[in-house]
């Protein structure tokens, strides 16, 4: 007789329901743990980045303008005029596109010193932390505009053009006597 071989029954393992609900939930709760955390330390490295230029004091002092006057604990007569908040405001524009033209005209400079290896990352990432500053800055002073009157935009940026390129003579001129 040929001897028989029984090929045995698989073992049925049982799992629970709950298992996999499990493996999910932890495997969700590390991600999120990661992202937060890997959120902090990217915000962290955003707060060591040195900006290209100095201190805005245009943008500084209508922060100061505009709180006095949105504040509802000032008195009237020591609230600034409506018409010092749009110059306040034109001032600041001014400024923005003074900055903003400069990053503009080193873009070239700045792209071949880096491709070149001349610069390190930490400056070219102050370079490209700057220009994203100054368009989100731009932004807000078009939000600002705007809410003063609606359509005075196209005139705004015309005028706060010219007073940048008119303080941009001043300077030039002074510099030469």
């Amino acid at each position: 007789m040929a001897e028989e071989t029984s090929i045995p029954e698989p073992e049925i393992v049982k799992i629970s329901v709950f298992t996999p609900l499990i493996y999910v939930a932890v495997v969700l709760s590390l991600f999120i743990t990661f992202s937060i955390y890997y959120r902090r330390r990217r915000l962290q490295s955003f707060t060591k980045i040195e900006p290209l230029f100095k201190e805005n004091y245009n943008a500084i002092l209508y922060q100061q303008l505009k709180e006095q006057f949105t504040d509802p604990d000032v008195s009237k007569d020591k609230k600034p005029h409506e018409k010092v908040m749009k110059a306040a405001l034109i001032r600041r524009a001014a400024e923005a596109i003074r900055r903003s033209m400069k990053l503009k005209e080193n873009e070239g400079a700045f792209n071949k010193m880096y491709q070149n290896g001349l610069i390190g990352d930490d400056i070219f990432k102050q370079y490209e932390f700057q220009v994203k500053f100054q368009e989100l800055e731009l932004k807000e002073i078009v939000n600002e505009c705007e809410g003063y009157k609606k359509g005075w935009i196209q005139s705004f940026f015309p005028l706060a053009q010219e007073v940048c390129f008119n303080e941009a003579l001043r300077r030039r001129l002074s510099s030469l006597n």
